[in-house]
């Protein structure tokens, strides 16, 4: 037989590429025969070299100086020829949007180019951190990159790129297979010594779905980038290059990125090309000019006819192979905070009632309303462009705090416009909900004993613990010429102690404040009010639904008595605390726990410790310092909560025992951080309030904390310390926990930090015991055993000591002053560009909210507690007086999901406004089954869909149910359905 050719096999080798669509694949290079063969059956190795930017929307620079450099490479990308070859616009649609702005009449030239596939764009609106946000943060810019894309009449390549993520969630390959992905790149988060290694592996999810993952090599997208002409430089490059392959190589197929950060198309880009495919073709590998779709593709199908390795799990392990950064977490803690809280009450507290309205707001909620009210004509793409703007916030070097301070604070501005919208869109939905007509109720007076509105913004029925904002008007106040001549209206800040028909109240703290009215076809009325913070035990609200209750006499209220109520007495020990589940005693020893027979000494502590890392990494100097406790007060005193307000503080350098600190925030950040002899000294004062809250019937432990940092160079954590050691850690991630074993290296080039990312909760868990650590948004904790917390030995503050138990640490702040050092032993090198970071120390005030919770051993009814725990501490119900309300409903339902082990993700309307979309998570191990109720009669076309909304025939077809939705749940796994009327 005649020995086949090198250019016979270089043809066969590529044979199936000819039945692409012209989009994939511009130029296959025409090879010279190899001295080399393979044998007949054994298709040649192939490289997909594709062209791309890198593109950090913001970092050391802002947005709109990087936009400057964006624009003219997409001009100039605009008028290659195609024998320029394809580009890949980093895979994020945003940049689009971004040069459209500049040049918005080249749009059509533009979608042009995408639709040839000349340009290729996608799958994600904004790279985005993958760690921090929630998992419906990760869908909403999957849906929101599609969105961008039709709008211009293409789709994305069917590609999870994520090229410079600093690690990825265990769910990540089922977002995927939910958006019809079946290849994801990956880069950092891979690669450690947990990991097989190789170039090309399955990716599992917690619910069996994987993906087909290709690693990068160790630098990353940049690897191909400045590409020699010369021919023995390209020879010696492909060497290099190879060799960093050869030993990882698994299908045969290899992606060459040919790009880095913010860097144009390379100059004489056809001739280095040319150059290295001839270097390739001496060794027998075809080097194809190609695409992201056309290598996704390659690979998927070389894939299909080998066994590769499998791995599972989140991937926070690229030690050793190149920098992992996981020191990012707690860098400008509170801009994470906040964005949690954004992402959560996007989710849980205007999207539901969008639905509310969507079910029972009749036919006016549809309609564009000629009165100029806001309705479902227009709440979806309202939403739509405020989730738009969270998503702005999400870009790696944004979210994780590795930016430059105007970066931060531009991002301090998006997070305050979306906190400003997303009340608007609240009010407005439940307007249409009720069938509140805020015309009609601007052109009357207030009613003399407004209605409360109680809100459950979670997919369970629950009453209990409501926290109410009851508003009383005092008198009108004028604006505007003549209002000068009319007296503003009086009144004391207190009144007399609210109260609510059938309702167990306890009274808050009362202030005056304005409060207006508002129409679309009047100026506001402006009132006086009188505010009060109260809690009340109100009987069991709907699922995603409303409770109203009246303030009089002329309407039946319902009646609600806790079972149990809460008690704050005065020991010798302390002032005590206690529900009947829970005692906690608050001394100036400290605080101590009870539960059953469980007792946690030292249960709480402050500790900081200085700080010599920089945005990407913790470097700690010394001793960890505990904070001294110098205050315990009394707060609520019940029945329904109780609370205990502590404080803590340093000694600040040259205040003397006994004197107080100077209060204030310095203004001369600048030389703070520039003083490089003591950079990190204690200098500077800090102290933490915490108040301790107790609730009646409530299993958890809840502590509202407050503080103020005026030290530079350091990390403040709360620790929570436990009577669990050496137990397993669990953590709450995107659509589900994840065990989080501890991760180690001994590579000289990136330590790995015993800290991890944080979303509502961690927990360690023994045989017989566990504890959890809940919180609100603050992204880094450590779970570790008390006698081994740390490389830092604990300076003990007041004679205490902390407990042989875990230690679950939650880090309030991270105050450094440095975008990148090359100094930090833990990871020696720049990891960015050199930039002074002020802002980041963090000076001023902080805030965040946390709980305690203890149950027994772990299992599925352990993590049904803490999930139901989060809801309350996160969730709580809640309310308010409308002033104006004159309408009947007295309760209004929304979609309930019962079955154990399922939790409602998203509850919202398709873009359109015209279906519902509602999500569940199996958070456990087993199957689950349940259903959701709809609280109209039907009949309703449920179809079971994909993440991306397309009809998913693996869960069966559409069926038409008269309310109840039946479900079965694989373990872990994600179900969607789409609701639409049935006529």
């Amino acid at each position: 037989m005649k020995p086949e050719s090198s250019t016979a096999r270089h043809a066969r080798s590529t044979a199936w590429l000819d039945s692409l669509p012209t989009r994939y694949l511009w130029h296959v290079p025409t090879l010279p025969d190899s001295r080399r063969s393979a044998a007949p059956d054994e298709p040649r190795a192939r490289v997909h070299l594709v062209s791309h930017t890198h593109w950090d929307r913001e970092w050391y620079h802002t947005t709109g100086r990087f936009r400057q450099r964006l624009v003219p490479l997409v001009d100039a990308l605009l008028d290659n020829t195609p024998q320029a070859g394809v580009f890949l616009l980093d895979g994020q649609t945003i940049l689009l949007a971004d040069y459209l702005l500049v040049r918005p009449e080249r749009r059509e030239r533009l979608a042009e180019r995408l639709r040839q596939g000349r340009i290729e764009a996608g799958p994600w609106f904004v790279l985005a951190d993958n760690l921090i946000p929630s998992g419906e943060a990760i869908i909403r810019n999957l849906e929101a990159g599609a969105r961008a894309l039709r709008a211009l009449g293409v789709t994305a390549p069917r590609v999870a790129y994520c090229p410079d993520t600093f690690g990825h969630p265990a769910m990540l390959p089922a977002v995927a297979a939910g958006f019809g992905f079946e290849v994801a790149i990956v880069w950092r988060g891979l690669g450690g010594g947990s990991h097989p290694p190789v170039n090309t592996l399955w990716w599992h999810a917690p619910d069996g779905s994987r993906v087909l993952v290709h690693h990068l090599p160790p630098n990353g997208y940049e690897t191909g980038s400045a590409l020699p002409t010369d021919e023995a430089a390209a020879h010696a490059r492909w060497q290099t290059l190879s060799a960093s392959w050869r030993a990882k190589a698994r299908t045969g197929v290899v992606l060459l990125p040919n790009g880095a950060d913010h860097h144009a198309r390379q100059r004489d880009r056809a001739n280095a090309v040319a150059a290295l495919a001839r270097a390739a073709a001496a060794a027998d590998v075809v080097l194809l000019d190609s695409s992201l779709s056309a290598f996704a593709l390659d690979l998927h199908r070389s894939a299909a006819s080998r066994v590769l390795p499998t791995i599972a799990g989140e991937l926070r392990d690229s030690y050793g192979y190149t920098w992992t950064l996981q020191g990012t977490f707690g860098t400008r803690a509170a801009q994470k905070r906040r964005n949690a809280k954004l992402e959560r009450a996007l989710i849980h507290d205007v999207e539901p009632w969008l639905v509310l309205a969507w079910l029972h707001g009749g036919d006016a909620a549809h309609a564009i309303d000629p009165a100029g009210r806001l309705t479902l004509a227009q709440l979806p793409a309202l939403l739509v462009h405020t989730w738009e703007s969270v998503l702005r916030t999400h870009p790696h070097d944004t979210l994780c705090g590795c930016s430059s301070d105007a970066v931060a604070q531009a991002m301090d501005d998006r997070q305050r416009d979306v906190a400003s919208q997303i009340p608007g869109l609240r009010v407005a939905a439940l307007q249409l909900a009720l069938q509140h007509d805020v015309v009609v109720a601007r052109e009357q007076s207030p009613v003399a004993t407004p209605s409360i509105i109680v809100r459950n913004r979670v997919g369970r029925r629950r009453g209990g613990i409501a926290e109410l904002r009851l508003l009383e008007t005092i008198g009108d106040v004028r604006v505007g010429p003549g209002s000068a001549d009319t007296p503003p209206p009086r009144a004391p800040r207190h009144g007399p102690a609210p109260t609510i028909p059938g309702v167990v109240v306890q009274a808050g703290a009362a202030r005056l404040l304005h409060d207006r009215r508002e129409s679309p076809q009047h100026y506001p009325d402006d009132d006086l009010v009188r505010e009060r913070r109260v809690v009340a035990w109100v009987p069991d609200v709907p699922a995603h639904g409303l409770l109203v209750l009246p303030t009089d006499n002329s309407a039946l209220a319902p009646s609600a008595i806790p079972p149990t109520a809460v008690s704050l007495t005065t020991t010798a020990n302390g002032m005590v605390m206690s529900n009947g589940l829970l005692q906690v005693t608050c001394g100036r020893d400290g605080v101590t726990v009870r539960s059953g027979d469980r007792v946690l000494r030292d249960a709480l502590c402050i500790e900081t410790c200085a700080d010599a890392g920089d945005s990407y990494t913790t470097s700690l100097r010394g001793a960890m310092e505990r904070l001294h406790l110098v205050d315990v007060r009394r707060g609520a005193t019940g029945p329904l909560r109780a609370s205990v307000r502590l404080r803590w503080t340093t000694r600040a350098a040259g205040v003397n025992e006994g004197e107080s600190p100077a209060v204030g925030i310095s203004t001369d950040v600048e030389s703070m951080i520039s003083d490089a002899p003591r950079r990190y000294a204690t200098r500077g004062h800090v102290h933490v309030e915490a108040e301790l809250i107790l609730d009646a019937g409530a299993a958890h432990l809840r502590g509202d904390v407050r503080g103020e940092n005026q030290r530079t160079d350091h990390r403040l954590r709360l620790v929570w310390n436990t009577d669990v050691s050496h137990g397993d850690v669990w953590a709450d991630a995107a659509f589900g926990p994840v065990p989080r074993p501890v991760i180690t290296s001994d590579s000289p080039t990136e330590c790995a930090p015993p800290t991890m990312p944080m979303h509502r909760w961690a927990a360690t868990a023994g045989r017989e015991r566990g504890a959890a650590l809940l919180a609100d948004g603050l992204a880094e904790v450590e779970v570790a055993d008390g006698t081994q917390a740390s490389l830092h030995a604990i300076a003990p503050a007041n004679g205490t000591a902390t407990p042989n138990g875990g230690r679950l640490a939650l880090t309030l702040l991270r105050a450094i002053g440095e975008l990148s050092r090359a100094d930090v032993p833990e990871r020696p090198g720049h990891a960015g560009w050199p930039c002074a970071t002020p802002h980041a120390q963090s000076l001023g005030a902080f805030r965040a909210r946390v709980g305690l919770m203890l149950f027994g051993a772990w299992d599925d009814r352990a993590l049904a507690a803490i999930e139901d725990a989060c809801d309350d501490l996160l969730l709580p119900l809640t309310g308010e007086s409308w002033r104006d309300y004159r309408g009947d409903r007295t309760l209004l339902a929304g979609p309930l999901l019962t079955g154990n082990g399922l939790r409602a993700s998203a509850v919202t309307l398709t873009d359109d406004g015209q279906s519902l979309i509602l999500r569940a998570t199996n958070v456990t191990d087993s199957e689950a089954v349940g259903s959701w109720s709809l609280p109209a009669t039907g009949p309703w076309l449920i179809t079971p869909v994909r993440l991306d909304g397309s009809p998913d025939a693996t869960i069966g077809a559409p069926t038409v149910v008269e309310r109840d939705i039946p479900l079965r749940v694989a373990p872990r796994a994600l179900s969607t359905m789409c609701v639409s009327r049935a006529d």
